[in-house]
């Protein structure tokens, strides 16, 4: 009898493109968050920039997931990650040739949160077919340590890639990563069914209410939304004030707060192997998962009055405790 297994060919095939494309990601996320606020210097703008990258990841998958919910969605990811990796390519040659705009760079986050959110969809979607029954939690796991392990070691390296090379050679080395992502995406062996072969613009709305409906009946998973809603909002607002905090006060600046980062990333690293090989248990899930929200506000709340050290021990403890977090959540709405 064959043993059982979570590492099938569809499973590690798509944890091998991901680990490709987060590798840049990792890199233009940490450099894009610093950018704009150290050509401009202000906070405002800042922010600006980080909320224009939010509204497509608003608005988009309400309209679009039931859309993509009617196709294989597959040929959607490997379109994207080609797109997206053109996109990044074309942005960064144009980041060689011409100097900062805050226009432009708005622009560019505009349209790569669009490709990156339909993206998402399309992935979030499709991820449960490519994890083997039975190892859900794992799968998740692995998924959900993937980022935070590579961003520990590209944040440090991104910001001495910035300062050496800039934002440009970055964006385009991030695009071609992209297409090598792509190339292993089209190896991934699914057979997925359509259920339409033409927009239906009736089922597209009956398929709105009926999701809006299942949202409203089921309070639980309600709630868990609400939460995140609100959690990683003021966590993004803590991002670009935690920025400006690092860029402004002696003694600390890029290269500390990339470290900061890193440690937080290394917490979640050590966590997800914690969880990959001890997995919590069904009865005590739930309130794990609310121990970790409110050990979450707690931590934010003292973190500007630590120095530097309990800083970076508070972000550990974080890192630890979002990853488990993460998993949770995932598993249990799968």
């Amino acid at each position: 009898m064959k043993r059982k297994t979570l590492w099938t060919r569809n499973f590690t095939i798509i944890t091998l493109g991901t680990v490709v494309s987060s590798i840049g990601s990792a890199a233009m996320n940490f450099v894009l968050s610093f950018i704009v606020f150290d050509q401009t210097g202000s906070t405002f703008l800042a922010g600006l920039f980080a909320a224009i990258s939010f509204v497509p990841r608003f608005i988009l998958p309400v309209l679009l997931s039931s859309v993509l919910d009617r196709f294989p969605r597959m040929p959607w990811i490997i379109g994207l990650d080609v797109l997206n990796g053109i996109f990044y390519g074309l942005f960064g040659t144009y980041c060689l040739v011409r100097s900062f705009s805050f226009g432009v760079y708005a622009a560019f986050s505009l349209v790569s949160a669009a490709i990156g959110s339909v993206y998402e969809i399309a992935y979030e979607s499709v991820y449960p077919n490519l994890v083997p029954d039975g190892f859900y939690e794992q799968g998740y796991t692995v998924s959900s340590m993937i980022y935070p392990t590579i961003t520990m070691v590209m944040t440090p390296a991104a910001s001495l890639l910035y300062v050496r090379f800039g934002v440009g050679w970055i964006a385009i080395v991030y695009g071609l990563l992209l297409l090598t992502a792509a190339g292993f995406e089209t190896q991934i062996r699914l057979e997925e069914k359509r259920s339409d072969t033409v927009f239906d613009f009736r089922a597209y709305v009956a398929d709105l209410k009926n999701g809006f409906q299942y949202l409203w009946h089921e309070k639980g998973l309600l709630a868990m939304y609400v939460s995140i809603a609100i959690s990683q909002g003021t966590g993004t607002g803590n991002t670009n004030l935690m920025i400006a905090y690092f860029s402004m006060t002696p003694g600390l600046g890029m290269v500390r707060y990339s470290l900061f980062s890193g440690i937080e990333f290394a917490g979640r690293t050590l966590s997800g192997l914690i969880n990959y090989r001890f997995p919590v248990a069904r009865r005590y899930r739930f309130a794990m998962y609310i121990f970790v929200m409110m050990a979450y506000a707690v931590s934010d709340g003292v973190l500007l009055f630590l120095p530097f050290g309990l800083m970076c021990i508070n972000r550990f403890i974080v890192g630890m405790l979002g990853i488990t977090s993460i998993t949770i959540r995932s598993s249990s709405v799968q």
